[in-house]
């Protein structure tokens, strides 16, 4: 009986190298494996403070990543502070 190894990530970076994650999830949308993506959140915690928020695109001019910013924000907090 043999075992044969097979590679979970299949060459993609590490999950701990964030600029080659963000790099491969930049080139996923362009290739469109997400399909048509119009706007884009990412929350970057904060040691004892508020999280980062950055986003991008906008949906039909109604500044989506704002307001979604704003509520992911809020919810991430939110859960921060039930913790505690």
């Amino acid at each position: 009986m043999s075992a044969e190894i097979v590679a979970l990530r299949d060459g993609r970076p590490a999950l701990n190298d964030i600029p080659a994650m963000l790099r491969q999830m930049a080139e996923d949308i362009e290739c469109g494996s997400y399909g048509d993506v119009q706007s884009m959140i990412v929350l970057m915690p904060v040691e004892d403070d508020y999280p980062n928020a950055f986003g991008w695109g906008d949906v039909s001019g109604q500044n989506d990543p704002i307001i979604q910013c704003e509520l992911a924000k809020a919810w991430f907090v939110n859960n921060l502070v039930r913790r505690g």
